[in-house]
């Protein structure tokens, strides 16, 4: 009896001494794969035996569970990679991570421009949030040379970044092709432009200039079959555009441009099934090219005509994107793994990040563009950046790590607070029927589900093949993500910057 009272007073020690729970730890069993425990902060995944698992829940739940004699090295693992920590560690974790972000913010290394040469379009999309497309402006000579005075005022940047945006800019050809010559003189580096265009009108001049234009990626939106697309991406006087498009996309293909395509296709409730269909048909025309094909998510305003109740919510569309995986096999970008999306930056939140448009004037987001209320100045000004108001609210008062609801919720790692300009609109001027949060807050499981299931795949092939032996459980646990790693101490983020929210991808 006394030997038992002692096990029992050194096991309650051994317990009392563990670090306790991490918040951000999710311990789930999957049927198909098994018992796993995932830290959103750290980014390590373990599969589990069942015994270990019971083990995980009996300190999840705070119970007396784990007997030492059988396994005294399993709680120091679980500390060394995060899954027990204090607290107070963890926030000292996410102030450093703070730290990180706004050093990002900050950073006066590079100026990245947004330039919309014109906001007129020659499309009259049914859901495009824009109210200017009517405006015939197209950037003038002074207002080109005020852009390059604006530009040669940040001496401390070293490198240049630009996409090109609009409106639809392959209606000012000149001006894009003016200004890229006189950003080359400025940076003789310069060698990495991007263009968003509906591709209407990227015929054979463009096509021919675009590696003098410096332009590496474009990105083109097709909205489903050509029946589907042509009922919501028609021409400003009417008709349809799909044919036109594609026939564009073909001699793009056919071209010496060695650069990458990005087709993005705006999902909603009226073309959700259509997308799987056109990325077959995309993938296979256009085989062995440089071509990725992507949902876009679609954030129409309450107030916009198109309505609300056509577009997704956020729970929505990760169910759509899962159901892509579950379906067709469709990997969403970035892979299923949840990726550390705490240094969320975008131009927004840059320090030396503008949209520029074609007066001159200037926003910090691309969703502010047309709206004369987000405008924070012009480069026609000395003092160019006028309205700090607005440059504040991006890079302080939107910033999530200063949001209680934020620094609460046990996907912030993997989260970062999603879009910054929904937060602010919601937070601040109380705009409604917004979601600011990343979509990985709604389907934390479904995207680890995904992620094993496809892990699995690989290892039961890669032992069929002969390329290596599944790996064995022998100890009663083992790291599933990351496969390799090199060890950087406890709790460090394995990614700073992921796939579920980083900087936006606009519609075009």
């Amino acid at each position: 009896m006394a030997i038992y009272f002692q096990y029992k007073t050194y096991n309650l020690l051994i317990f009392k001494q563990m670090k306790p729970w991490s918040f951000y730890n999710t311990l789930f069993h999957s049927e198909k794969s098994g018992f796993f425990l995932y830290n959103a902060l750290s980014g390590f995944m373990l599969e589990l035996d069942k015994e270990h698992y019971e083990t995980a829940a009996g300190l999840r739940d705070g119970r007396e569970c784990f007997e030492p004699q059988k396994d005294s090295e399993f709680p120091a693992f679980l500390e060394e990679h995060g899954f027990l920590a204090q607290r107070d560690d963890e926030l000292l974790q996410l102030m450093q991570l703070q730290y990180d972000r706004n050093a990002a913010c900050f950073n006066t290394s590079t100026l990245g421009l947004t330039i919309c040469p014109t906001l007129s379009c020659n499309f009259c999309c049914s859901y495009c949030f824009e109210h200017s497309q009517s405006d015939p402006e197209i950037m003038s000579e002074n207002t080109m040379d005020a852009l390059i005075s604006f530009i040669k005022k940040h001496k401390e940047a070293k490198s240049l970044t630009v996409n090109w945006y609009g409106g639809e800019p392959t209606l000012a050809f000149e001006v894009v092709t003016g200004l890229t010559a006189r950003f080359r003189e400025l940076y003789p580096d310069f060698d990495n432009a991007g263009l968003i265009t509906n591709a209407y009108l990227l015929d054979g001049k463009w096509i021919d200039e675009l590696a003098n234009l410096k332009i590496t990626t474009i990105q083109i939106t097709l909205d489903g079959s050509e029946a589907t697309h042509n009922s919501r991406r028609m021409l400003t006087g009417g008709g349809p555009t799909y044919r036109n498009i594609l026939d564009n996309i073909d001699m793009l293909m056919n071209s010496n441009w060695n650069g990458r395509v990005a087709i993005r296709v705006n999902v909603d409730k009226y073309n959700r099934d259509e997308f799987a269909g056109l990325r077959k048909e995309l993938l296979e025309r256009y085989a062995g090219k440089n071509l990725v094909v992507r949902p876009g998510y679609l954030t129409i305003p309450l107030s916009h005509p198109y309505g609300s109740h056509s577009g997704l919510s956020v729970s929505e569309w990760k169910d759509f994107l899962f159901d892509g995986y579950k379906t067709s096999g469709i990997v969403p970008h970035g892979g299923n793994f949840p990726q550390s999306g705490a240094v969320n930056t975008c131009t927004a939140t840059s320090r030396f990040g503008y949209v520029i448009g074609p007066r001159g004037e200037m926003y910090k987001c691309l969703e502010d563009v047309g709206n004369g209320k987000m405008v924070i100045g012009s480069v026609y000004d000395e003092e160019a950046v006028r309205n700090k108001d607005i440059v504040a609210r991006y890079a302080t008062v939107a910033d999530p790590f200063n949001d209680k609801t934020c620094m609460e919720c046990s996907c912030f790692p993997v989260c970062g607070g999603g879009c910054v300009n929904k937060r602010m609109r919601m937070k601040q001027f109380g705009e409604e029927g917004l979601e600011c949060c990343s979509p990985v807050r709604y389907s934390l499981l479904q995207d680890l589900e995904s992620y094993l299931d496809q892990r699995r795949t690989k290892e039961i092939c890669d032992a069929l093949l002969g390329k290596k032996e599944v790996p064995d459980m022998k100890q009663g646990y083992r790291l599933v993500h990351p496969e390799q790693h090199r060890h950087r101490g406890v709790g460090n983020p394995i990614a700073k910057q992921g796939s579920y929210a980083g900087a936006c991808v606009p519609i075009s």
